[in-house]
């Protein structure tokens, strides 16, 4: 293989390899092999299945005649949660914030937060410290955090929680590190306190101001500590079979592509990935990157009747959805499974995504002081959301069920859950490209037209504006512009007869905002799409009604077959 790299993902469900081969016309994906995953338990050795799945890939190369002689190895891990990390304070708000948007952009898992007004005594700090299984914490916090002037002080107790609660690292008699990006002038105190038996990267202060953040060195330092723990621990000591090869986490390789991503097109990008028994989702608005990661077991049967084409497939919801958190990688093997199946991953999505709407957030300040009865209550400025789904122009889903649920289910999560504004370009990873990504070199350009693929255009209307009129939407693939059907609660779709260049161009009314402001047009460019769907539904509908309106969505996009529907649509009456 010429100008090729091996990828290895080690999941939480299966361990991937695949080979890719590089050229001037961009990545060919050779070979792609799967194998399960085992549990993560002490003492099995998780990288067997890397193993296996190499040697499944070597053998196919070679079968087609070619020699299999990789120039770079590149593994990703996310199976047991690697990097997990507790993050610590001195305010929750502020650079508690900080240190965790830190972690999660090194692709970790955040186990706890831990800060000064987290509601909880010291020593409940300490034993929730005790009890965690983590690979390191990552402290912050700053002098402009000050209350009352008490904000070193606060800083040396939050070390104190630390110094008292560190767990031992996995596979090791020592401590798990700490990685400090908090105050300069604290260090020699909190050396102090923690004594020789922590040891201690430091960094930059991730928020040596308030108006101001600095990731990178504490995500650099978190990647670091990650490579250190994996030669520790002694489920990954298998790696040691592929060489030098470079190991990331997941989270972060995914990462790594939604920045290039974002930079190539000068765009506002949001990627979801589906990970089974997890559902990160990264974005980059406005040049702030964000990335989150929110567990499936969250999910309520109540919550999930909403998403039904029918009340009577409610009837099985509470055996599917227990089976569905004991193994959330299996498929369902019917019809009426899969519509509880799709009901269950969209609750799953609307939760991870009001979880990201809060982590990517404009940075809080100090608003004013708090007098000595207020001391541990702080009132802040800022804080609002960067996610304005209007904002959005390219949302691209990912990760193992990216590779298993048909293109149209897919769309459907993103349509029903993210309450898309104005012209959404909607793509799908179904070979995990994303995710090899990082094995290229820095200045590679991503364009999701020449890596993805396109699974639809969405039209929608503005923020502030819940029903559109008939000219409201135009498609214009040559000179003039053509007008969009628009329906009244429901979706319409319009097959693309010109996908290589094609036009949209909506016309929201005096208050709604489809990405340009309020009342003002909006256009926007899309390559390679064959479908665009004009989603005129109305938010909020009730229970009842919503039944219906889901079974028209579904044959709209072309989920289920129409007699499946019409057989639902039949037991309503």
């Amino acid at each position: 293989m010429v100008n090729s790299y091996v990828h290895l993902d080690i999941g939480n469900t299966v361990t991937r390899a695949k080979a890719w081969s590089g050229s001037a016309q961009g990545l060919r994906l050779i070979s792609s092999q799967a194998i399960p995953t085992p549990p993560a338990l002490e003492g099995v050795d998780l990288t067997e299945s890397a193993r296996l799945a190499y040697s499944e890939v070597k053998a196919t190369v070679e079968g087609l005649g070619e020699r299999f002689d990789p120039e770079d190895i590149l593994v990703t891990v996310s199976a047991a949660g690697e990097p997990r990390v507790a993050c610590a304070g001195v305010v929750k708000g502020i650079s508690g914030e900080s240190a965790k948007r830190a972690a999660l952009s090194a692709g970790a898992t955040v186990t706890d937060l831990l800060a000064v007004d987290d509601g909880r005594l010291e020593y409940q700090r300490i034993l929730d410290l005790r009890r965690q299984d983590i690979s390191m914490v990552v402290m912050a916090g700053g002098v402009d955090e000050e209350i009352l002037g008490q904000g070193r002080h606060q800083l040396f107790n939050v070390a104190k929680v630390i110094a008292e609660g560190l767990p031992e690292r996995r596979g090791s008699g020592n401590k798990v590190p700490v990685v400090y990006a908090a105050s300069l002038e604290g260090r020699e105190e909190v050396v102090r306190i923690f004594g020789d038996s922590i040891e201690v990267v430091w960094t930059e202060n991730v928020r040596s101001r308030l108006e101001e953040e600095n990731l990178e060195p504490a995500r650099d330092a978190v990647l670091s500590v990650f490579s250190s723990g994996m030669r520790h621990d002694p489920r990954f000591t298998g790696l040691g079979r592929f060489g030098a090869a470079k190991v990331f986490p997941t989270g972060y390789s995914i990462g790594l592509a939604v920045r290039r991503m974002a930079e190539s097109l000068n765009q506002d990008v949001m990627v979801i990935s589906l990970d089974g028994d997890t559902i990160q989702i990264f974005s980059h608005i406005r040049g702030v990157f964000t990335r989150t990661v929110t567990p499936v077991t969250r999910v309520q049967a109540k919550d999930v009747m909403r998403w039904l084409p029918s009340a009577r497939l409610g009837e099985r919801l509470d055996d599917m959805l227990a089976n569905w958190k004991t193994a959330p990688g299996v498929l369902p093997a019917s019809w009426n499974d899969l519509a509880l199946y799709l009901a269950i991953q969209k609750q799953a999505l609307l939760e991870a995504a009001r979880e990201h709407s809060g982590t990517a957030i404009e940075l809080r300040g100090i608003h004013r002081q708090r007098q000595i009865g207020e001391t541990f209550q702080v009132g802040v400025k800022g804080g609002d959301t960067l996610v304005r789904m209007e904002r959005i122009d390219t949302v691209c889903v990912t990760g193992f069920l990216a590779g298993l649920l048909s293109p149209a289910a897919l769309l459907s999560l993103v349509v029903d859950t993210l309450e898309l504004h104005g012209v959404t370009k909607v793509y799908t990873d179904r070979d995990g490209i994303l995710e090899s990504i990082a094995a290229l070199s820095g200045d590679t350009a991503v364009l999701p037209e020449t890596l993805l693929s396109p699974s639809g255009v969405i039209l929608s209307p503005g923020r502030n504006e819940e029903r559109v009129g008939s000219r409201w939407a135009f498609m214009m693939s040559g000179l003039t512009p053509e007008p969009l059907p628009v329906k009244q609660g429901e979706i319409c779709h319009v097959a693309i007869e010109t996908p290589d260049s094609v036009v949209f161009e909506l016309h929201p009314s005096s208050k709604g905002d489809v990405g340009d402001g309020e009342g003002r047009k909006y256009a926007a460019h899309a390559t390679g799409f064959s479908s665009v769907y004009i989603d005129a539904r109305v938010r909020g509908r009730k229970i009842g009604a919503r039944y219906r309106e889901n079974s028209d969505a579904y044959r709209a996009l072309g989920v289920f077959p129409d007699d499946v529907l019409s057989g639902w649509e039949r037991g309503m009456k």
